[in-house]
């Protein structure tokens, strides 16, 4: 008899083959453990060394086909074989290890051997990725991690890898060390080992799904099937996002207000991205869509009216914390530019100016000297104000105008490049010369130099 189907039950399945083609069911469910993985391959290096713990031991470094990735495997049976006659074997019926400490081990070693870290990793710098010599080091390391695992001898796993840790370095590298309190490179084993295990605890090394698999298949002339080690394979899942830096200018002297026009460099440190921004008319500027790590922001022009206060870099670690977007700021200090005026007048007149005075200025406390002559209405015009040093400044008259002539004492004025007033020193002569300038602070200083007989109660000084 011939089956018939509902219109509901052909429906169902339709949206069944939807969901799968589309890709709708959850990323896990589709990632799954594999319910077998086969060799690739096996390598062993002649090395062994001795732990107090476990004994003599040997290392291998297998890789094992898994979800489509050649991954590196552990041995879980210590004492039982393994080699490369086992090529192309397979191992199955996998199960969860979910041990922390062996999850964290596996995960680290993932991370440094194939360069996939996570953002936290990035941004805190621990992210180097080992050449082949220190991965066979930090693979005897984990091995003997999920050895100790497998023989119950991880009750406290800090001073169970430091142990392990030292006894690696030892026999890979070399050295004598006989305490994990012992200082290799700045810092204990001890220290080294408790290290790795908080950041794992925090997922700095990513989360890493670990499966134990038996042997299942039919042993070589070297390994009877019986006789071959169960493994441990791990995936490594890391997620990765994107992060926002925003590049704020403020004036020193009001950091409530914001500059626009500032030109920034920002770069990351590893060289991987670079790139010129200017803060808007909010003062700031934000760039998007940055990888996790860190970034020197150096500033590269200060706002038009302002100096750079100190241009950096100021390094920024992405991400900073749970932020996402993370603000540096920079302030600049708005700039004293000169300007001023000297000016020659008539003693009786004041308000007639002379031209043909030679005037000349020399830096009190700076090395700017320069000699001028006054032009129409007895200016200066032709003095470099903003482009001369701030500071303390002397004024003399070296010729007086055409028919002038200038007293035993030429009069002589000091003023401060900041003053904020104009003052006029009228002597005996039929001449003066005032300043004029028009900045605050107010800081004026006015000094006559005069010859011994010339006495000072003769002269007074006049603000105008």
């Amino acid at each position: 008899m011939r089956k018939t189907y509902s219109a509901l039950t052909r429906m169902t399945a339709l949206l069944l083959v939807l969901v799968c083609v589309l890709g709708l069911l959850p990323a896990t469910a589709l990632a799954a453990s594999p319910s077998t993985i086969k060799m690739d391959d096996c390598a062993y290096s002649g090395t062994k060394y001795d732990s107090p713990a476990l004994g003599e031991c040997y290392m291998h470094q297998m890789h094992f086909n898994y979800n489509g990735k050649s991954t590196m495997g552990f041995c879980a049976e210590k004492g039982k074989g393994m080699g490369w006659s086992l090529k192309g074997h397979t191992w199955g019926n996998p199960q969860p290890i979910s041990d922390p400490t062996v999850k964290t081990m596996m995960a680290y070693f993932y991370a440094h051997s194939t360069g996939v870290f996570t953002d936290q990793a990035k941004a805190l710098g621990v992210d180097d990725v080992w050449n082949s010599d220190y991965t066979w080091t930090m693979n005897s390391w984990t091995q003997a991690v999920v050895w100790r695992y497998k023989a119950g001898l991880l009750s406290d796993p800090v001073v169970a890898c430091a142990e392990e840790l030292l006894c690696v370095y030892n026999n890979l590298e070399h050295t004598n060390y006989s305490s994990i309190d012992e200082i290799m490179d700045g810092r204990s084993f001890r220290d080294r080992a408790q290290y790795i295990l908080d950041l794992g605890a925090q997922g700095v090394w990513g989360d890493c799904e670990v499966y134990e698999y038996a042997y299942t298949g039919p042993g070589s002339s070297y390994h009877p099937s019986n006789d071959v080690q169960a493994v441990m394979v791990g995936e490594l899942n890391v997620t990765r996002e994107k992060y926002s830096l925003t590049v704020k200018k403020v004036d020193s002297t009001n950091p409530n207000k914001t500059l626009p026009g500032a030109r920034y460099l920002v770069a990351s440190e590893n060289g991987a991205y670079s790139k010129e921004v200017v803060t808007g008319s909010d003062g700031t500027v934000t760039v998007p869509n940055l990888e996790a790590g860190t970034y020197a922001v150096t500033e590269l022009e200060a706002p038009e009216g302002y100096e750079i206060d100190n241009p950096g870099p100021q390094y920024v670690v992405l991400p900073s914390g749970s932020d996402k977007t993370v603000t540096v700021t920079f302030t600049d200090t708005p700039e004293i530019t000169g300007e001023g005026s000297i000016r020659k007048v008539d003693a009786d007149d004041p308000t007639k100016g002379l031209a043909g005075a030679v005037i000349k200025i020399t830096g009190v406390d700076n090395d700017f000297t320069g000699t001028y002559v006054t032009g129409a209405g007895g200016y200066l015009t032709d003095v470099p104000w903003k482009d001369m040093p701030l500071g303390s400044y002397t004024a003399e008259e070296v010729t007086p105008p055409e028919g002038y002539t200038k007293c035993c004492a030429s009069p002589v004025l000091k003023y401060a490049y900041h003053a904020s007033s104009v003052l006029c020193w009228k002597t005996s002569n039929r001449s003066i010369i005032c300043f004029a300038h028009n900045r605050p602070p107010v800081e004026l200083a006015v000094i006559r130099l005069r010859s011994a007989t010339d006495g000072a109660s003769t002269k007074k000084f006049c603000p105008l």
